[in-house]
């Protein structure tokens, strides 16, 4: 299954990513099956993201700088843009709009989609948000909430936990112990994790990246149905795994 065919998605949308374990890749392989469909879409971030060429990630166009350009010049359809504020060219990382200056382009309703990256992980399977973040828009109408399902049985150390001590904190798990379904379903529900900075209208979807074995898609599907049941403010789960760029939805 696609994408597009699990999410409850309407033109006009603003959809940001946070977490961890594949929020780039999710972010390109929607913009791809939306584009394919002849939507407009716009890729962007409120923190940073890599470059998109980095990982041959799809795109027509990228913009640099200031925002009235993404405003003035309507997209076509069927076309991804991408857009930031400056690009580093050291760490080639794309540095990101304030959800202000983004609402300007929100506001103009140039794109069918708007597709945000609203936090950071270092590329680590899965994290528990700083004060400072996610950055997620007021105007967001869908949040999606990603984890590696690459995480389970690994301990919970810098090398697999972007911020290990507050998602030690939020998990109750000990520094170096292995992350289990419990640990995950802790950051699901807890104020603090996964949906931080979210607001009641916005819907929320958890989504299991990197379900590329049979166990970790009957673990991942457990998961999702616990989550469903005790965590009330969750929409919706989905698992998948992002290199299967035809079916990624399991």
């Amino acid at each position: 299954m696609q994408i597009i065919q699990a999410l409850p998605l309407t033109k006009k949308m603003t959809l940001c990513c946070v977490g961890a374990g594949g929020k780039t890749s999710l972010i390109f392989a929607l913009a791809r099956e939306l584009a394919a469909q002849n939507g407009s879409i716009l890729v962007t971030t409120t923190t940073a993201m890599f470059h998109p060429d980095q990982d041959s990630q799809p795109y027509i166009k990228l913009v640099i700088g200031d925002i009235n350009a993404l405003c003035q010049c309507p997209p076509k359809t069927g076309q991804i843009v991408v857009a930031a504020q400056s690009h580093d060219s050291k760490t080639n990382k794309l540095k990101g709009y304030t959800p202000v200056t983004l609402a300007e382009v929100w506001k103009n309703h140039s794109f069918d989609f708007i597709l945000i990256e609203a936090d950071g992980s270092r590329r680590l399977p899965i994290k528990a948000p700083a004060d400072h973040e996610p950055v997620i828009p007021g105007f967001t109408d869908m949040v999606i909430g990603c984890i590696g399902l690459d995480c389970l049985g690994r301990p919970l150390d810098g090398q697999t936990v972007h911020r290990p001590k507050i998602f030690s904190a939020i998990t109750k798990q000990i520094p170096e112990g292995p992350i289990g379904s419990d640990h995950i379903l802790s950051l699901v529900a807890a104020p603090r994790g996964l949906f931080k900075n979210t607001s009641k209208n916005m819907k929320k979807i958890v989504f299991f990246n990197k379900a590329d074995t049979t166990e970790r898609i009957h673990k991942s599907r457990a998961m999702a149905r616990r989550i469903l049941k005790e965590c009330p403010g969750v929409d919706d789960c989905l698992v998948a795994c992002l290199q299967n760029t035809k079916n990624p939805i399991c």
